[in-house]
């Protein structure tokens, strides 16, 4: 780009500013956007990996330059009012992205992150400027070891509980504390902290490896001399984001998604990611029909070692994604970059282990474990996670305005068996800021209940076997029944009809409404509230809409 300015008589400055830089303008020059952050647990180290990004952009005859946008670190907040930045900080990086790079410097840009909600952001910052890419995150983290068994970050949730059970003496805590790994990264015993770091490699957007190897690996570096490797090979064959992502490859992502698990937050973000692209066939409508058709294929063979552990083992996203074409659920046929269909990239992929990535004919489970429901209570949809077996649930509700309500409600023992728990007030615009309900789920699972269903407006986390709605729109403060319910209302799901329904007459309903303070309880800071005013809704992935 800047050589098509320095070559004309009038853009001397720009020529003149191009040598003060050191930027030599007759080699493709390639961007290297760094989220680094040394208070971030998935940000701290990730000075050594742009570094080997910038060794494998010079290995290809390009030049590169490193930038930096601000990040925010959603694992060390879960449960904090500042975990309500986190799904914000989505449309504040694409900002950062389009007003840092839009520059006439770069021909091509690496990505060096690992929060979702980040990466998502520096993808619709790179959609915008249509400028090729190629992203790298920091990886998984090492696991926490406790008598000889594997975990990730869920056991410090599961610990609290014993504690407050009274089957761990408190004293212990200090034991667990130190247990806490040195090495930083994404959680490892969960494919949803991942997630998205995995859909990159689907999207022909980051090299092989990159959602499921090791932080600080020599494998881990590897992959980041890769992804400088790529960048340049996108920046030769133009690849540039709307030429690369179709409708096709967004449905194989959120295939290749439903088959390991799924991340509600992922289909969120690709929902994001079409309407930035104008496409419109990828909505809740689209993800309902394909979460019927989608088998699990993820499975956690050994109980003591972490699932991304067994996954990467076992062959990581491609193999995923070979299963998936084996088995003729994703189109072969879609372009990646240099013109190599998903086929030609998985001609010489195998699959280590397929008690980890199951054959269809072995599936876990035949269809995936999240689907779109929606009733009375969500009139324009919701997502549910359930596990697998149980497809219906009612229950009598317990109402709470914000998660650290229902937290408290559970650590005083107040919830039972049969329960729905209802927690307002944390959706896009009402919370403002759309938290992941992770802290009620885990302390749930740790307490052992799982016949009790969770039903909100926020974003669930994956670590729940029993029933967990999220993503219900219209959200708190509307005026439907989800902002009029109160304890004691009958709540029935049924996940075989995709409905979520409470039975209210319509003079109760009538009279609710008349009494219903609409106010938003939940109040944010400037940025957050300017936010709530301009995003969408959960169904059409919380996207900015322009004001007129």
């Amino acid at each position: 780009m800047l050589r098509e300015y320095i070559k004309q008589l009038d853009k001397l400055p720009q020529s003149a500013m191009a040598n003060s830089l050191e930027i030599d303008s007759n080699k493709p020059i390639i961007g290297i956007v760094s989220a680094q952050n040394e208070l971030a647990v998935a940000h701290n180290h990730l000075d050594d990996i742009y570094q080997r990004v910038k060794e494998g952009v010079l290995s290809k005859g390009a030049s590169a330059k490193i930038i930096h946008v601000p990040s925010i670190d959603n694992t060390a907040l879960r449960g904090t009012q500042s975990a309500k930045y986190d799904l914000p900080s989505r449309e504040l990086t694409a900002n950062a992205i389009e007003l840092a790079c839009s520059t006439d410097y770069f021909d091509g840009l690496v990505f060096v992150a690992s929060e979702p909600n980040i990466v998502a952001g520096m993808l619709l910052g790179a959609i915008r400027l249509n400028m090729p890419c190629a992203f790298i995150c920091q990886g998984v983290m090492t696991p926490i070891y406790d008598q000889g068994v594997e975990h990730g970050l869920y056991y410090f949730y599961d610990q609290i509980a014993k504690v407050k059970l009274g089957s761990t003496p408190h004293n212990q805590l200090a034991k667990i504390t130190k247990n806490i790994p040195l090495v930083t990264g994404t959680d490892c015993d969960s494919y949803g902290a991942n997630s998205f770091n995995c859909v990159l490699e689907v999207l022909g957007l980051a090299a092989k490896g990159n959602g499921t190897a090791t932080a600080t690996s020599a494998e881990r570096y590897n992959i980041a001399y890769k992804t400088g490797e790529l960048a340049v090979t996108l920046v030769q064959g133009k690849c540039s984001p709307r030429r690369m992502i179709k409708q096709t490859t967004l449905c194989n992502a959120i295939k290749f998604d439903l088959a390991c698990g799924g991340s509600t937050s992922t289909l969120l973000n690709l929902i994001a990611i079409a309407k930035e692209l104008a496409i419109k066939n990828v909505n809740l409508k689209a993800i309902s029909e394909i979460c019927k058709k989608t088998p699990l294929l993820l499975r956690k063979e050994k109980l003591d070692v972490c699932l991304m552990t067994q996954f990467h083992n076992a062959g990581g996203s491609y193999a995923m994604l070979k299963q998936l074409l084996e088995a003729k659920l994703v189109t072969g046929d879609t372009t990646l970059y240099e013109d190599s269909t998903l086929d030609d990239v998985l001609s010489e992929v195998t699959i280590a282990n397929t008690n980890v990535i199951c054959p269809i004919e072995n599936c876990v489970a035949s269809s995936a474990r999240i689907k779109v429901i929606d009733g009375n209570v969500a009139e324009e949809g919701a997502l549910v996670q359930f596990n697998g077996t149980d497809v219906e649930f009612t229950g009598v509700a317990k109402i709470y305005n914000n998660e650290e309500m229902a937290v408290e409600a559970i650590l005083r023992r107040e919830i039972h068996t049969g329960d729905v728990v209802v927690i307002r007030g944390e959706g896009p615009k009402s919370g403002p800021g759309m938290r992941e309900i992770y802290v009620s789920l885990a302390l749930l699972k740790a307490f052992g209940l799982e016949k009790v269903a969770v039903v909100t407006d926020g974003r669930i986390a994956d670590i729940y076997n029993g029933f967990a709605v999220g993503h219900v729109t219209p959200e708190t403060g509307e005026r439907n029944i989800f902002s009029v319910l109160q304890d004691g209302d009958e709540i029935e799901i049924n996940v075989a009809k995709g409905k979520i329904n409470c039975d209210i007459k319509a003079k109760e309903l009538a009279n609710r409404y008349r009494n219903c303070d609409e106010g938003v309880g939940n109040y944010g800071n400037l940025f957050l509230k300017n936010w709530s005013k301009t995003c969408g809704s959960a169904s059409e992935g919380c996207v900015t809409k322009v004001t007129k």
